[in-house]
């Protein structure tokens, strides 16, 4: 979904899968940090969109409800952008 919220474009992203565990959401965008088998993944994905949207001096958060309900991640960009000197 998309929403203009308090001058920031609102970007939620939702599935329906198994959700996300408590201890999981604590360190989820942490580099390196995965549930998966090694070689499976790298850990970077959420932690390197998550930096490149506080670049723009947005935000991204798991706003997850609770385990076993699915997924949602919440991106919050300014619609004006900074002016960089």
């Amino acid at each position: 979904s998309t929403a203009v919220v308090d001058g920031n474009t609102e970007i939620r992203v939702s599935d329906n899968g198994p959700g996300i565990l408590p201890k999981v959401k604590a360190r989820i965008f942490e580099p390196f940090f995965t549930t998966r088998p090694v070689g499976q993944g790298s850990g970077l994905g959420l932690a390197v969109s998550r930096g490149l949207v506080e670049r723009l001096d947005g935000s991204l958060t798991c706003v997850a409800p609770e385990a076993d309900v699915g997924a949602c991640f919440e991106f919050l960009l300014p619609l004006t952008p900074r002016v960089v000197p």
